[in-house]
């Protein structure tokens, strides 16, 4: 099986109760997590092994973080500890009708401050097989724009297998500015989820401009295959979404290939807590991807079941076997379009 090593901030999550709002709320739960975090607890719960590479505080928040992640089978060799702050968001969940809502505090944590020479990239990659990383590392700052583009840089050469989560986040950038720097990264990577932001422009309009929530297959289909050939990825994985209201949502999951395009039947889920569950979707992907005996169909089934039932649980991550996770969807109401 394939190792694989991530790089990415990891963060404490302050919730309030769904009850609650910011204005109300009288305490917060806490939660560690984060995009690339969670993607690797997904996939270290499933047999993977897994590295993951930050830059944490030297004190008990940092401490408790590497125990979190070496108590779910995750290598901490890679990790830096340095400086004072942990990056922080505040949740305000939402119920019903009242969307939730994000407040960031994370400037100058001890992974917004990291310069290239921090990390040793060539070392770290030893041993590696797939580097996976998400858009919202490049969103905060042009420094770790070029830390990341050191890592991209490294993994090319070792022939390393790249995925990028596209991880739009409106709080951080501009979606002008995330559109023209993912396109420079995007042309190292092999496995891309989502299809914004990057760049496809023609006739000097990006072609995806004015694209409907959930586009149909005949309206995708040309839109993808020009992302596999300017890009060069091989697989394009994403969900569709459609929302009921906060806490129902339909969902269908999408895997593109330069072969056509592959997906789900949709299906209904009550959601109890929203956070990481696209996370979960991307660790199911890439452990289907990881396996040349799954089909693609397998892949969707067992990433979507994942992603379904990560809304079921509170906390940033999900630690279920993915190869089980398939099983999910028999027992889901299955919406028939």
């Amino acid at each position: 099986m394939m190792r694989l090593i991530t790089f990415g901030e990891i963060m404490m999550r302050l919730s309030t109760e769904p009850s609650s709002t910011f204005k109300t709320a009288n305490q917060f739960n806490i939660n560690i997590g984060g995009s690339e975090m969670n993607v690797a607890m997904s996939l270290a719960s499933s047999g993977i092994d897994v590295s993951m590479m930050t830059a944490l505080p030297d004190n008990r928040f940092g401490q408790r973080t590497v125990s979190l992640l070496k108590s779910n089978d995750i290598n901490t060799e890679h990790i830096n500890l340095t400086g004072r702050r942990m990056g922080t968001y505040f949740l305000e969940q939402g119920f019903n009708v009242r969307g939730s809502s994000v407040i960031y505090d994370r400037k100058y944590s001890s992974f917004e401050q990291s310069k290239v020479s921090d990390y040793d990239f060539d070392a770290a990659f030893e041993g590696h097989d797939w580097f996976h990383f998400s858009g919202i590392t490049p969103a905060l700052n042009t420094e770790l724009q070029d830390v990341l583009a050191a890592a991209l840089e490294a993994a090319k050469a070792r022939g390393m297998k790249i995925s990028a989560d596209l991880n739009f986040r409106g709080n951080l950038w501009s979606f002008e500015e995330a559109r023209k720097t993912m396109t420079k990264f995007v042309k190292y990577c092999d496995v891309i989820f989502g299809y914004e932001p990057l760049e496809l422009v023609e006739d000097g309009k990006d072609v995806k401009d004015g694209l409907e929530r959930n586009p149909g297959r005949d309206t995708l289909k040309p839109i993808l295959d020009r992302i596999h050939k300017k890009y060069g990825v091989s697989h394009i994985a994403f969900t569709q979404r459609t929302v009921v209201h906060s806490n129902k949502n339909i969902i269908k999951g999408l895997i593109s290939t330069k072969d056509g395009i592959y997906e789900t039947d949709s299906y209904e889920v009550e959601i109890l807590d929203r956070i990481g569950t696209g996370d979960a979707f991307t660790a199911g992907i890439i452990h289907g991807l990881m396996d040349s005996r799954k089909s693609y169909k397998e892949t969707l089934q067992n990433a979507l079941g994942n992603m379904l039932f990560k809304h079921t649980i509170s906390g940033d991550f999900l630690t279920e076997d993915i190869a089980t996770m398939g099983s999910v969807l028999d027992a889901t109401r299955e919406v028939k379009r």
